[in-house]
This record gives structure tokens, C-alpha cells and sequence, in this order.
């Protein structure tokens, strides 16, 4: 089409319809948003009530199966004994037909402690020689272990690698401060679990097996 042919009433006749195509294109923004906006609500709507009530289950279950193997807890600890810091238990069914493991999840935290360490640990790098070729690369590596993040912690796997190096520096102020890191460690119980599974038959005949994870 050449604009320039048409006459001033074509001309307008061509703007207005262009507006109207505008016009109507936003329209179909706006309602495509709200059509979006009242699907998500009814979404909402409908299945928070569900999830809800799935969430006070769970709680339900853990309490009851919690509850359920105290004794048994208390049993296996006169029996055998075991550390009272640990946290989980695993229980089998003689036949392995079904397993449950009850536990808490945790997060691991650093007292004030853990700077009293880094300083020993950092001292230990600074008493090297200067013309000692493994200094460089030793800093790095201890650099990258003691880095603490946002929160201002650790991280309890890098502590675990740093403590490794331990028998390999074989310098009393290098374990010293790692033994401090070590101990400045503390744990918070956060959520319970119960994990396991199940083994049944099905009618034809096959065995199945069924896990679960549940957290509250």
C-alpha cells in the first residue's frame, strides 16, 4: 500500500482502524492479566485448604510415630547404648520388608570461639618462611577453607577438610587453632523426619516397594 495514493479520508480511515487494532490488542492485555490474576486465585483458593490439612497430618504422623518408638529408644539405649547427642534412629523389620528412620534435620553454628581459632590458624601461615615455595599455595588453600559466608559462618564441610590437614602440617599452633574451630561448633535441631519404606505384594503377584519422606 502507498500512503502517499490515498486520499486525506482513506488516510483517516487507515489511522483509525490502527487505533482501534491498538486499542483493542491493549484491552486483551488487561483482560488476559486479570483472567491470569482470577486463575491464580482460584488455584489459591482451592488447594491451600488441602495442602493445609496435608501439613496437619504430617504433623500428626510424626508425633504418633515419635511417640510410638520412645520405648523403644529407651530400650535400645539400655541395651546398647548409644550416644545421646545422636540424631537419628534407624528401625528394620527382621524380614526387610519395612525400614523407618526418625531424626531431626539440624544446622550447624560457630560460637564466638571460631575467631580465636582463625587467628592461630592465620598465625601459623604468617610464621612461615617467606621463601618457603609451599606458603603461597597453603594460604590459598587455607584462605578458601576459613572463607565464612554472608551469615558470617563457616562451613562445616570446609572445616572438615581444614581438620584433615592436621597430621599433614603437623604444627602445634596450626592444631590448636584447628581444634578450636572444631569445638566452637554447635548444632540446632530444626524439623523431624520420618523416612522409609515399604514392600508389599500386588495382585499379580509382583512386590513393590513404597518409601515416604516426611518432614514437620
Amino acid at each position: 500500500m502507498n500512503l502517499q495514493t490515498l486520499t486525506p479520508e482513506e488516510k483517516k480511515t487507515l489511522l483509525n482502524e490502527l487505533a482501534a487494532e491498538q486499542k483493542a490488542a491493549k484491552k486483551k492485555k488487561v483482560d488476559d492479566r486479570e483472567a491470569l490474576k482470577t486463575l491464580m486465585d482460584e488455584a489459591v483458593v482451592e488447594l491451600a485448604p488441602i495442602c493445609a490439612d496435608f501439613g496437619q497430618k504430617q504433623e500428626e504422623i510424626i508425633q504418633t510415630v515419635f511417640n510410638r518408638f520412645a520405648s523403644v529408644i529407651a530400650l535400645k539405649k539400655e541395651t546398647y547404648g548409644f550416644d545421646e547427642k545422636q540424631s537419628s534412629h534407624t528401625f528394620t523389620a527382621r524380614d526387610g520388608k519395612a525400614q523407618i528412620i526418625i531424626g531431626y534435620n539440624e544446622i550447624i553454628g560457630f560460637d564466638n570461639t571460631v575467631d580465636v581459632g582463625l587467628q592461630k590458624i592465620h598465625e601459623f601461615i604468617s610464621s612461615l618462611s617467606v621463601d618457603d615455595a609451599n606458603r603461597e599455595k597453603l594460604q590459598k588453600i587455607i584462605s578458601t577453607l576459613t572463607k565464612k559466608n554472608k551469615k558470617g559462618d563457616l562451613n562445616p564441610t570446609k572445616v572438615i577438610a581444614l581438620s584433615e590437614l592436621k597430621a599433614e602440617m603437623d604444627n602445634d599452633l596450626f592444631t590448636e587453632g584447628v581444634e578450636i574451630v572444631e569445638q566452637s561448633q554447635f548444632k540446632t535441631r530444626t524439623t523431624m523426619y520420618v523416612r522409609g519404606y515399604y514392600r508389599k505384594q500386588v495382585q499379580d503377584g509382583r512386590e513393590i516397594s513404597m518409601s515416604f519422606s516426611i518432614t514437620a
